[in-house]
């Protein structure tokens, strides 16, 4: 009996920090945003421009929204705003690779971070690793 521990306090030691909780909810929100702005500010330079031009002239203009969804009277003031929104396609099409390109380096930043002052690789109960010399097989 006098070993028993309550579930909460186990749990508790496996959850992350808040501090590394809020700052993942926080990249998770503030990402997308930052890309589709920087996409948005990045495609009033020409030479990018004329790049995704040269790639597909059809993203740029109004977005091609289906004939079947303009059937649908209920959504049809929405579409319309949809559809009043010029270079939609390439703006989200750059966001993403920009926000591909973001998340990879908050990752790497994150993991030297986590590196440097993150817990050690071995507790003190853990045996050392072997030291072993591997031979070639045939």
């Amino acid at each position: 009996m006098g070993n028993y521990k309550f579930d909460d306090d186990i749990h508790k030691k496996k959850q992350l920090p808040a501090g590394q909780r809020g700052i993942g909810c926080l990249m998770f929100l503030l990402l997308p945003i930052v890309s589709y702005v920087a996409a948005i500010e990045l495609l009033k330079i020409t030479a990018i421009r004329d790049f995704f031009y040269r790639v597909s002239p059809t993203l740029f203009g109004a977005p091609s929204i289906p004939k079947l969804l303009w059937e649908v009277k209920s959504i049809d003031p929405f579409l319309r705003e949809i559809y009043s929104w010029t270079n939609l396609e390439v703006n989200t099409l750059f966001g993403l690779v920009i926000l591909l390109a973001l998340s990879g380096l908050v990752a790497v930043i994150y993991a030297i971070a986590y590196g440097a002052v993150g817990p050690a690789k071995y507790g003190r109960m853990d045996a050392p690793p072997q030291r072993r010399k591997t031979k070639k097989s045939r």
